[in-house]
């Protein structure tokens, strides 16, 4: 019984040293500035990094989170945050995606997502995500601030002027994107008077033509035999020296000579296949034949015409 107590204690103390040198090698090992050892220790100082500017060593902390805590809204939510900050746009609208389906009441990952979607020039989806953020958050001048740069980057300079001055802000970031717009706005804003007043010249210039003095108009030409011009309200003047031409009459025309030996007949043409030509010739129409028995009747029924002065308007 006392050799077992005994040995008992030696394991014991044993055990007790090892733990001891064990905790004392870790130390020496362990660096003077090493990171928390808690989850939540490692997603605050990943944002620390993120928010100083120090976005490579943020990533590089949160790539080793996503591998153990990828499932975490959190990690999913800083690290999209800082995939989008280093322009990798494609990868942070995935990772943040990921992030929405995990918690989908954090406005900050809309806002986050449309700065994704801008960089990938989508900014349909941008402007949904910006209105997302904003019906969760109104009113929020991080996400108005983003929202304008978005205006400004489709050309809408005057929407991005008035979002950022109703913020009313003295955050250096609002200040100088509201230079920027203002500025962006007064640039474009003569081409924009020069294309309309190129539009409308021509339709100017169509209803009230000028007429330039340095043109010279050339002399119609005038025909010597034509006599003097009239005027269209001119009485008509008759041709001097020039009989009125006579009408041709039908009577006229069927005394006119014409003999044989002015007029040239063509010949027909013989077809050899067609064989001799054959004469028709007129057989005499019978006394009981219908044709005949209907001039017969005609003739004997017709009735001799009345006098002019006897007609009616029937007859």
């Amino acid at each position: 019984m006392n050799r077992l107590l005994a040995c008992t204690s030696v394991v014991a103390l044993c055990a007790a040293f090892a733990s001891t040198a064990y905790a004392d090698d870790v130390k020496q090992a362990a660096p003077a500035a090493s990171l928390p050892a808690t989850l939540n220790g490692e997603i605050e100082h990943a944002k620390e990094l993120r928010e100083k500017g120090q976005f490579a060593e943020a990533s590089k902390v949160l790539r080793q989170l996503m591998l153990v805590a990828g499932t975490d809204p959190r990690v999913a939510s800083e690290y999209g945050k800082v995939l989008a900050q280093q322009g990798y746009a494609k990868d942070a609208v995935s990772v943040l995606t990921k992030a929405v389906q995990l918690n989908g009441t954090d406005w900050t990952l809309y806002s986050a997502l449309g700065v994704a979607y801008d960089q990938l020039d989508d900014h349909t989806n941008a402007r949904k995500s910006y209105n997302r953020a904003l019906a969760m958050k109104p009113g929020e001048p991080s996400v108005v601030n983003n929202y304008a740069v978005s205006r400004m980057l489709t050309g809408d300079y005057d929407g991005a002027v008035q979002m950022l001055s109703q913020l009313h802000s003295n955050d250096p970031k609002v200040v100088a994107n509201l230079s920027k717009a203002e500025e962006l706005k007064a640039a474009h804003a003569p081409k924009m008077v020069a294309a309309q007043a190129t539009v409308a010249a021509p339709v100017i210039a169509a209803t009230a033509p000028k007429v330039d003095s340095t043109v010279v108009m050339q002399k119609v030409p005038t025909d010597p035999h034509a006599g003097p011009v009239r005027r269209a309200n001119a009485a008509p003047r008759t041709l001097a020296n020039k009989a009125p031409a006579q009408p041709v009459l039908a009577a006229a025309t069927s005394k006119q000579d014409i003999s044989g030996k002015d007029v040239v007949m063509q010949k027909v043409p013989v077809d050899p296949q067609a064989g001799p030509v054959k004469l028709a010739t007129a057989k005499p129409l019978k006394a009981d034949h219908p044709v005949e028995v209907a001039k017969a009747t005609a003739k004997a029924t017709a009735k001799t015409p009345p006098p002019p002065t006897l007609r009616t308007a029937s007859d």
